[in-house]
Formats: structure tokens, sequence, C-alpha cells
């Protein structure tokens, strides 16, 4: 019975401890929570912690952690620099601090010095507010930037393993490919969910055994229209539970997918097509279910024009007769909007001379869509 509680205690804790936990929603958690620990509501600071939070989407735990620096013992020294910050911004000086003023503030305050004190307290919660989110903010960014680091190597080290029996030029390929794409990066610091991973134009299905580490039972599903890397992808990841396809994704019939990955694949298609791919990866993702997709960057001038000289020079090469079709960055956003999916887009510049935009949109879950 105890264990059973603690289990679903930390089922219930671990994704609230975990939310939105990047430098700036952390840093805006702890903003709203000290401003709301100095301002003079008190008996309703937790309160509305919980309230912003659920109304800016923060992290709750952090918002409410930030209230507590209303405590008995840094309070008399809150209410006395918000009464002095309150007296300056008031009448252009600091109160003389002195045995007399304190007795007549204890025992009598008017409308006035309420007044006082509650400017004083907004400014006072505003600076302290923005010295902790700044720490807050380097604090964070500085461990995900860690954790991030040491979470690549070991996928990669693992990666590296998977492909350790494969030909010379599949190994070298793969070594390479997780060396110069920064896509690995930011899988490796993403939430990459739960459930079947998809991955449609897998190539030697690099990416679905790095989505594998640390679960090799998690269930892999790739095609590709390459029938030599669907072969190579085949024999490498044969220990784990991943079944790899030569098919065209426009056909491809989607399971059911905690995570879909579309990595510079979509612009081999139509623009229709492109669009009508992305709204049944939508309807195919459980709900908390992920798509990841990158496409070139066609807004940053000269690198988007390097960008796309090397995607014509790749369709050149593969002497298909087609050119590279990007669409904008407000078309691409709007069918994943209409589809009620949460969107982020990120500016990625790779290694190479190359520049992506790489879009993670999030399916809510079923509560959030009630």
């Amino acid at each position: 019975m105890i264990r059973r509680f603690e289990a679903h205690a930390r089922k219930f804790l671990t994704p609230l401890l975990r939310e939105r936990l990047d430098p700036w929603h952390a840093a805006a958690a702890v903003f709203l929570g000290i401003f709301i620990g100095i301002v003079p509501i008190y008996g309703l600071q937790t309160l509305a912690a919980v309230g912003v939070a659920f109304l800016f989407r923060l992290n709750k735990p952090l918002t409410v952690a930030g209230t507590f620096i209303n405590n008995p013992l840094l309070l008399p020294l809150i209410v006395f620099s918000s009464v002095e910050l309150g007296c300056f911004l008031r009448g252009g000086s600091f109160r003389p601090l002195n045995l007399s003023t304190l007795a007549v503030a204890r025992t009598h305050i008017n409308k006035e010095e309420l007044f006082i004190w509650v400017i004083g307290s907004v400014a006072l919660g505003i600076l302290v507010g923005g010295v902790g989110a700044a720490i807050t903010a380097v604090v964070v960014h500085l461990h995900l930037k860690a954790s991030a680091s040491s979470a690549l190597r070991e996928r990669v080290r693992f990666v590296n393993e998977v492909f350790a029996q494969s030909a010379l030029t599949a190994r070298k390929f793969v070594r390479w490919k997780l060396r110069l794409d920064r896509i690995f990066e930011l899988l490796a610091a993403e939430n990459l969910g739960s459930g079947t991973v998809v991955d449609l134009g897998c190539g030697y299905g690099v990416a679905l055994c790095f989505v594998a580490f640390g679960d090799n039972s998690r269930r892999l599903v790739g095609c590709d229209l390459d029938a030599h890397r669907i072969a190579v992808a085949r024999q490498a990841l044969s220990t784990l539970n991943a079944d790899v396809t030569v098919a065209d994704i426009r056909h491809f019939e989607l399971p059911p997918a905690g995570l879909i990955l579309i990595l510079d694949v979509l612009q081999y298609l139509p623009a229709a097509e492109q669009l009508a791919l992305l709204k049944r990866c939508c309807s195919a993702l459980a709900p908390d279910g992920i798509l990841i997709f990158r496409v070139p960057d066609c807004e940053r001038g000269l690198r988007s024009a390097i960008a796309m000289a090397f995607e014509r020079l790749i369709f050149a090469i593969g002497g298909d007769g087609f050119r590279p079709r990007v669409l904008s960055i407000a078309e691409y956003r709007s069918v994943l909007e209409n589809a009620g999916m949460q969107l982020e887009e990120r500016r990625l510049q790779n290694r190479l001379p190359l520049v992506h935009v790489l879009f993670v949109a999030r399916k809510p879950s079923m509560e959030a869509a009630r």
C-alpha cells in the first residue's frame, strides 16, 4: 500500500517538478514568486502564486517556492526596505531610522503610510524578483547545458556501439553525422516522451537508435526510399524493437505514436503533400505526443542562400528531377495550430554552413483538451 502510494505520488509530482524548466520560463516563475512573496497580500500569497503559474503555464513548485522569501527571518527586512523605498519614491528621500520613528510606525499606520508601504513593496518586489530571475536563468542554463552534454555523450556512445558491426562506410557516416549535425544536441536535451517512435525518412536509422537510448524495448518504426540504407538499419537495429521498411512517406501507414520525427525530408514533397503529411502526423500522435521536424530556414539572408544551394545540390545528385520546396514558417505554423498542437519554433545553425528551423509540436493531453 505504501509503495503504491509512493508510486502514484511520484507519478503526479515528477511532471510538476519538470514542468517548463527552460531558463526563461524558470526565471519568470521565480520572478513572479518573489514578487508575490514581497507585496503585502499576506494569507493569499500561495493561492496567488498557484494562480499565476496556471495562468502563464509556469513551473508551479518553483513559483510557490519564490514566495518563501516572505518568512519570519526576512519579513522585518522586507517591510523596512519596502517602507524606505516607498518614502524615496514618494518624497525623494529615505526616512531617517530612529526609535521614535519605529514607535510611531508600530502604533499608527494611516493611509499615507500604507500607500508608501505598498508602492515600496512593489518596487522591492520588481528589484529582488529581477535579481532572482537573472540568477535562476543562469543557473538553469548552465545545468541544462551540463546535463545535455552528458546525455549527448552517452547517447552518441550508444549509437556508435549499435552500428559497430555495420560496414565501414556506414560506421563513418554515422560517426560524422553525430558529430556535425546539431539536431542530436537538441534531441538529447528534449523530453522525447514515451510510446512508439516513428521516423519518416529514417535513412540508416540513426535518429531512431538515438531515441532508443535508455529504453531498448521502445518500439521504433521507420521508412525510407533507399533500400540500401534500410538494409543497414535493419542489421544495426536488430537488437532493438525496430521495424524499418522501404516505403514512401506520403503513403506510409502511421501507427499511434508518442514521437514522430521528420528530419530533412519534407522539402522533397510538393507544398500540398507536405501539409497533408503534417496533418496525418498530428492525427497519429497520442495525447502528449510530440512531432519534431526540420526544414531549411529561408529567412536568414546569405546563410539561407547557402543552405538552399546545398539542398539543390543534394537533389541534383539524387537525380530525381525535383527542386526543394520549402514553405514559409507561417504556413507550417498555421497547419500545426489548426490541428490543435502546442508549437515551439527554434532557429538552428549547424556546424556546417546550414541554417534550419526546428518545429517541436506537442499534442495536448486529454485533460488539457477538455
